[in-house]
C-alpha cells in the first residue's frame, strides 16, 4: 500500500496475530507455533513493488530481544527499535538497525530524506504496548490480522479493531496447524464513502 506522510510522519501497517479476545502473548512469548503465519509475516514484510527499495519493521525493545540472536536483525528489512533506555545499545557494527525513542520520532525519521525514498512500506510488529498505541491510530493504513479461532490462554491483549475506521478487505480460507485454527484477514482504513469498493 502507498504510504502518505501525515504532518511529516510516515503512515504504517500493523501486522499481528491475535485470538478472538485480542490476546497476543503469554509470559512474554507467543503462545502458539504456526509455521504458515511465520511465512506470511516474512513474505508480507519483505515484499516490495520496487526491488531497489526495502521495508521497515517497527518493534519495541522486548520484541527485539525475543527474536533469537541468529535471526536478528530481521533480514532484508530496516529494523526500527523503540526504546527509552539510554543503556540499550545494539553495537556499532549492526546493520539495518536504528533506535528511536518513540513511535512519533520513528515515523518522523522514516519520513525524512534519509529514508523516504529507500523505504517502501512500514510495518508495526509489536509488542503489546506499541500495538496498543498504534493499532487504531490515524497513521495506521491497514491491519494484517492473523485471526486465531482456537481458544488460547493469553496475558497480553490489544484493543479490538475500530470497525468505524477499518473494514475487512480480504481474508484467507481457514488453516489448521498444531491443532490451532486460524485465517489471515486484512483490514483497511475507510477513507470515504467510496472506499472499499472491491469485492
Amino acid at each position: 500500500m502507498a504510504l502518505f506522510p501525515i504532518l511529516g510522519r510516515r503512515s504504517y501497517e500493523v501486522v499481528v496475530a491475535a485470538t478472538k479476545t485480542m490476546g497476543i502473548g503469554k509470559d512474554g512469548k507467543l503462545p502458539w507455533r504456526l509455521p504458515s503465519d511465520i511465512k506470511f509475516f516474512k513474505n508480507l514484510t519483505m515484499t516490495t513493488s520496487d526491488p531497489a527499495k526495502k521495508n521497515a519493521v517497527i518493534m519495541g525493545r522486548k520484541t527485539w530481544e525475543s527474536i533469537p540472536l541468529q535471526h536478528r536483525p530481521l533480514p532484508g528489512r530496516l529494523n526500527v527499535i523503540l526504546t527509552r533506555s539510554e543503556s540499550f545499545h545494539i553495537g556499532s557494527m549492526e546493520k539495518n538497525v536504528v533506535i528511536s525513542g518513540s513511535m512519533i520520532s520513528a515515523l518522523k525519521l522514516l519520513a525524512s530524506s534519509r529514508y523516504r525514498l529507500s523505504i517502501e512500506n512500514v510495518f508495526v510488529i509489536g509488542g503489546g504496548q506499541i500495538l496498543r498505541e498504534s493499532l487504531n491510530a490515524r497513521e495506521c493504513d491497514a491491519i494484517h490480522l492473523t485471526e486465531i479461532e482456537t481458544d488460547i490462554d493469553c496475558d497480553t491483549f490489544i484493543p479490538a479493531i475500530d470497525v468505524t475506521q477499518f473494514q475487512p478487505w480480504c481474508s484467507s480460507l481457514p488453516i489448521v496447524e498444531n491443532g490451532i485454527r486460524y485465517c489471515f484477514t486484512t483490514y483497511v482504513r475507510v477513507r470515504d464513502s467510496t472506499a472499499i469498493s472491491k469485492g
